[in-house]
């Protein structure tokens, strides 16, 4: 039986001292960054200045996510079998250009096309980031991986309370041609960190993974089911808050404000876990964050005003913060050694949430209206926290 190569666990070793970690760090700031400000107006940038329909827009959101899936997998597979950097540069590149066209683009079905191939491919990038980050600070193990996890995944929500403010003065001031140019800058400049630094990925020994087995799907499948979930409702509430506050309630300003809110407010939740680390391998916080986030949905429900969605962004964001980063956690200790397929299974978990969502968003609010959507999702809410307890009696570590 071969030995196993475990990482030297090295403690109060700062995250910073590892090789990659700062500029993989920048450029997934940036790149977030890009995602936050194009993210926050598409739906909008589809329903009111291209005119698309409730159906037509489940198409625009639910293609792009369906193509990110195959191209994220595909990309996740090659890294852990080659320390190959060429997927990440092709991904940051077809964010860009894809945002940049949509400043451009009139008709429905050019913004349908440049979203399945380029918003697909740009997809990736998220996933990538993360895998390169995961099998540097793996060389050292400990809490520094925890924590090195926890700043990302920060630094993720960070870019969310920037860029959405950000893209709420540019609409205001140049409209939506404005937002899709900054954000396609933002994510030229994460390439040009990524091709000026060198990050480079690490290459991982056959005896440091276990394989890939129907064991392993087993012990995965409880969290993977309830992060869809969780994701599906985070997009699908994100569309209909955006829909109904500039529609109903508030503005387009008041939109960008929310999502950065919320942004801000995870930025403190998440906090919590670079300070404890430890704090992510606890599964049971991931019930916890269930509960707060479909909190949030049901305020909406019961007081459907602007101020009942300011603040609620405070358990929205609880929530959002402590299943991103457990579950995170979660999904990567089923698969130890493989940080491309792990990360770019839960990138995969964020493509099927946009995916269900995008048909969820155009389908249902059809057939019941956008505000019915909240409703959707607290029920969402309760089919991963479901999801978890029937699964809990699954080991989430492999014994190798």
């Amino acid at each position: 039986m071969k030995q196993d190569v475990e990482p030297v666990e090295v403690s109060g070793v700062s995250p910073f001292g590892v090789p990659n970690f700062g500029p993989v760090l920048f450029a997934i700031l940036l790149a977030m960054l890009a995602e936050a400000m194009a993210g926050s107006y598409i739906a909008l940038l589809a329903v009111e200045d291209i005119g698309m329909s409730p159906l037509e827009l489940s198409l625009f959101l639910t293609i792009p996510a369906a193509s990110g899936i195959a191209v994220t997998s595909l990309f996740g597979h090659l890294l852990d079998r080659q320390p190959v950097i060429w997927p990440l540069l092709v991904s940051l590149l077809a964010k860009s250009v894809g945002f940049g066209l949509c400043a451009y683009l009139t008709e429905t079905w050019m913004l349908v096309v440049n979203a399945g191939m380029l918003f697909g491919l740009g997809a990736a990038s998220f996933s990538i980031l993360f895998a390169v980050a995961k099998g540097r600070l793996d060389q050292l193990g400990g809490s520094t991986v925890s924590r090195g996890m926890a700043i990302l995944r920060l630094v993720t929500s960070l870019s969310w309370t920037i860029g959405p403010a950000l893209g709420a003065i540019l609409v205001s001031q140049r409209g939506f041609p404005g937002v899709f140019l900054g954000a396609a800058s933002l994510a030229a400049l994460s390439l040009a960190i990524v091709v000026v630094t060198r990050i480079r990925a690490v290459a991982i020994t056959s005896e440091e993974r276990p394989k890939l087995g129907l064991e392993v799907l087993r012990q995965a499948a409880p969290a993977i089911l309830a992060l869809s979930a969780f994701h599906t409702a985070m997009f699908m509430g994100s569309n209909a808050m955006s829909i109904v506050v500039a529609q109903d309630l508030g503005t387009e300003r008041d939109v960008g404000l929310l999502f950065s809110l919320c942004a801000g407010l995870e930025v403190v939740a998440m906090g919590a876990f670079v300070a404890w680390p430890g704090l992510s391998h606890r599964q049971g916080l991931l019930l916890v964050g269930f509960t707060l986030f479909a909190a949030y949905f049901l305020m909406a429900l019961v007081s459907p005003t602007l101020t009942s969605l300011y603040l609620g962004q405070i358990p929205r964001a609880a929530g959002i913060g402590i299943i991103s980063i457990v579950g995170m956690a979660v999904v990567q200790d089923v698969f130890p050694g493989r940080a491309g397929t792990a990360s770019a299974l839960f990138g995969n978990t964020i493509s099927v949430g946009f995916l269900l969502s995008g048909l969820g968003t155009g389908v249902w609010a059809n057939a019941f209206g956008y505000w019915s959507l909240f409703w959707l999702c607290a029920s969402l809410c309760g089919f991963g926290a479901l999801a978890l307890l029937l699964g809990r009696r699954v080991p989430t570590t492999l014994t190798r």
